[in-house]
């Protein structure tokens, strides 16, 4: 067995068991190889505490009442899908099968006996686990860091090229800001739809100067090629999953209501919120800020213009809160207006 001296890695561990000598006994020994044990004899207080405090293995007794350990694990996995699950039982015979151990996402099973060499290969192999899912975060999030690193180089590329771009994006992100706490969504939701209004005009960078730039109508040609950058934009964020919330957002802000967008005709419903959301913050910007080829206009004018495209270019309820928002957030989107169109 592994002196405690080699063990260098600890474990903040919960065991859930009726039977207090077992648990006492279970205890002594991970106290000796520095882990920390806490301890339950009633499973629901004991999912109580594994919803609040963080916990890396759970050791639960397969046979308990009035929940079986079983269906502790089912509620467990319903919240955390991390933590290393060791099943314990007394008797052979009742044992789990293997299928209900991967259904359950069971790690392993340890029979409780008077040697205890196995359930610390399971302890060390929880730990090696844990450590593993570490990397893959830290992988995940450096792969993170990297893209919006070069998603924010793309970003000023365009900027370097055509101004209003920037402060557009600028302006749309403060409103979308704004509008999702208004609207209160979820955490997720709201750094979503932030990070895509970011960067929902990126695939501008692959739209050549000659059309980024062109001061007067565009030909059919270049309004499809102008169509092309959500697309774009989209491609650069689908290179990896942790960006899956943002992706399609970015690529039909362009959609309508009535199927009549860009670039996949997307209708109604089939036009994810977020997308839905970030379109009419968008249209707003567009159209109230000033453009070589038009005056700026009032908040008045753009409500006028966005009841009129109510059911047609926008999500009929979206478009009403929305309204609303610029009606009890008048001032403060003024001062969005104004601050970065002063700098247009």
């Amino acid at each position: 067995m592994e002196s405690k001296n080699e063990q260098t890695i600890k474990a903040n561990i919960l065991i859930i068991d009726e039977d207090v000598n077992m648990m006492e006994i279970l205890t002594e020994i991970l106290n000796r190889y520095g882990h920390t044990v806490t301890t339950f004899t009633e499973p629901v207080a004991a999912i109580e505490e594994l919803k609040n405090n963080k916990y890396d293995i759970l050791l639960v007794n397969y046979l308990m009442t009035p929940v079986t350990g079983d269906r502790v694990v089912e509620l467990v996995r319903e919240f955390d899908k991390e933590i290393y699950i060791i099943l314990m039982s007394m008797h052979r015979d009742l044992a789990p099968s293997i299928e209900s151990m991967q259904n359950l996402d069971i790690q392993a099973y340890f029979e409780k006996s008077s040697r205890f060499d196995q359930l610390i290969i399971f302890i060390q192999t929880g730990i090696k686990y844990i450590e593993q899912i570490k990397k893959v975060k830290s992988m995940h999030s450096k792969l993170e860091n990297y893209i919006f690193d070069f998603a924010k180089v793309l970003l000023n590329t365009v900027a370097a090229k055509d101004h209003y771009t920037e402060e557009h994006s600028k302006r749309v992100t403060e409103i979308c800001r704004e509008f999702v706490n208004y609207l209160r969504l979820d955490k997720t939701s709201t750094e979503n739809l932030i990070t895509a209004a970011s960067f929902h005009d990126i695939g501008k960078i692959g739209i050549p100067d000659s059309i980024l730039l062109k001061d007067g109508k565009l030909t059919d040609n270049e309004y499809n090629t102008i169509k092309l950058h959500p697309i774009i934009g989209a491609n650069i964020f689908s290179v990896s999953d942790i960006f899956s919330g943002i992706v399609n957002v970015i690529k039909h802000h362009h959609e309508r209501y009535d199927g009549k967008g860009y670039p996949d005709k997307l209708k109604e419903t089939e036009i994810p919120y977020l997308a839905r959301i970030l379109t009419v913050c968008d249209c707003f910007d567009a159209m109230v800020s000033k453009r070589p080829y038009k005056d700026e206009n009032t908040i008045e004018f753009a409500i006028e213009e966005i009841k009129e495209c109510s059911g047609t270019q926008f999500d009929p309820n979206v478009a009403k809160d929305f309204i609303q928002f610029l009606n009890d957030k008048k001032e403060r989107i003024e001062e969005i207006i104004s601050s970065n169109s002063s700098q247009s």
